[in-house]
């Protein structure tokens, strides 16, 4: 009759993967994972914004928007009269994935038509829709 052993896994197959090296290995995996995202994230984003200028000639009536171009023409800059004393300015890119955002003046306030996302004209906050922050707003020189 064969004496059964106790413990019958063996010392060597014991060494080859335990859970605390699975639990390292997969922790690691996933800062290595976000941190690439984040780095690229960043290296992917233009500098700062500098201020607008309306160019010379440019009437913008209360309630309409016009998409200027940024000093480095990396941007789209979309500039609204909110009111004859007011004008806003923002980053046309939704910071969620990057859509362009609508001027939607019987709303009055930015609209990201890729998901439903809305912004409020004033801020550029977030209203509503899956963005985390709002615009970026973009300061407006006077001519």
């Amino acid at each position: 009759m064969k004496k059964r052993d106790p413990f019958p896994v063996a010392l060597a197959d014991e060494r080859r993967l335990d859970r605390r090296r699975f639990l390292k290995a997969a922790g690691a995996t996933a800062v290595l994972a976000l941190g690439g995202e984040w780095i690229g994230q960043r290296l992917s984003e233009p500098g700062p914004l500098e201020a607008i200028h309306l160019p010379d000639g440019v009437e913008l009536p209360p309630g309409e928007a016009r998409t200027l171009g940024s000093s480095d023409d990396r941007r789209e800059i979309l500039v609204v009269r909110l009111d004859p004393r007011s004008v806003v300015a923002f980053d046309r890119r939704c910071p969620h994935l990057g859509c362009p955002v609508l001027w939607s003046a019987e709303r009055a306030r930015f609209e990201c038509p890729c998901h439903r996302a809305a912004f409020d004209a004033r801020t550029g906050r977030v209203l509503f829709g899956p963005p985390r922050r709002g615009l970026t707003a973009v300061r407006v020189a006077a001519s």
